[in-house]
């Protein structure tokens, strides 16, 4: 039985150019390789400098203004608002305080959203929507209540228009009672807009798709009630 040859598949020309292309690039490397070397340091400098800036300087300071927080939610929680946001010039510095002096942090982030909210029941409606403008957390739920308290700002502020686009936005949200809760102020606002059939639409909306799930709250139960006076 004849033996086969082996046959010599590579090509002498694709050879040529790959010997070629790797003598250039060697020339390319060492005529350029002080400015390579230099290149190659600033990029290693770079992620150098930020894990040291978020290990040593962030996540360090996100930690003590977390540890200072947990007042200021005390002073929030029992709706001692002003202490809230001001501080008690004991050992507390307010929210406003580690909002600005820590505001390269989720908790510098966070003291936003609590001094705004704080804000808007203290009745200072464009301060509140100063912090509240200023929260980009990662808390969806909070995100939507930052917003619909966005809206409510501009409620009291005479600014319809402007709050039907927050509390569309707020309403988005996946948690259903915030959503929901959102939906009825936005068909409130339509509602005292003489919008009512946008304001039906949106009361029809929360019973078709939320009834039930706001136990908490009177008017988002008892919807029937809202429908009924503006399909008369």
């Amino acid at each position: 039985m004849a033996t086969k040859k082996k046959t010599n598949v590579e090509n002498p020309q694709e050879l040529e150019n790959l010997e070629n292309a790797v003598l250039t690039s060697e020339a390319f490397i060492e005529k350029h390789q002080k400015k390579l070397m230099i290149a190659f340091g600033v990029i290693i400098a770079l992620i150098a400098g930020w894990l040291g800036y978020h290990y040593l300087v962030q996540l360090p300071a996100n930690e003590e203004a977390a540890t200072m927080m947990v007042k200021g939610q005390e002073y929030f929680m029992t709706s001692d608002y002003k202490k809230a946001v001001e501080g008690d010039s004991i050992d507390f510095i307010g929210f406003i305080a580690i909002a600005e002096e820590y505001s390269n942090t989720p908790s510098g982030d966070l003291a936003n959203a609590y001094a705004g909210i704080s804000y808007y029941r203290l009745g200072d409606y464009d301060n509140a929507l100063t912090y509240l403008m200023e929260y980009d957390g990662d808390s969806k739920v909070l995100e939507a209540t930052v917003k619909g308290t966005i809206g409510d700002c501009y409620v009291q502020k005479g600014d319809n228009e402007s709050a039907i686009k927050s509390f569309e936005e707020a309403a988005k949200s996946e948690n259903s009672a915030v959503a929901a809760i959102y939906l009825f102020k936005l068909a409130r606002v339509y509602e005292s807009m003489n919008q009512n059939d946008k304001a039906l639409e949106t009361y029809r909306k929360i019973k078709t798709e939320y009834n039930g799930i706001v136990e908490g709250n009177a008017d988002v139960t008892n919807i029937d009630k809202f429908i009924e006076a503006l399909s008369k």
